[in-house]
């Protein structure tokens, strides 16, 4: 699908906690909730049906 380019920054450009789920900042190195340094980039694309 097709989203403005601001639109799909304010999305997507997030870290995403491997062990408690939370959504971070893109620079963080830790995540904001439990402190876990297991972030992952979220997926640009879908997980496909």
């Amino acid at each position: 699908m097709a989203r403005f380019p601001e639109a799909e920054a304010r999305l997507l450009a997030k870290k995403i906690c491997m062990k408690c789920g939370a959504s971070n900042t893109i620079r963080a190195k830790r995540c904001r909730r439990c402190r876990s340094g297991e972030l992952r980039v979220k997926a640009k694309e879908g997980r496909g049906v």
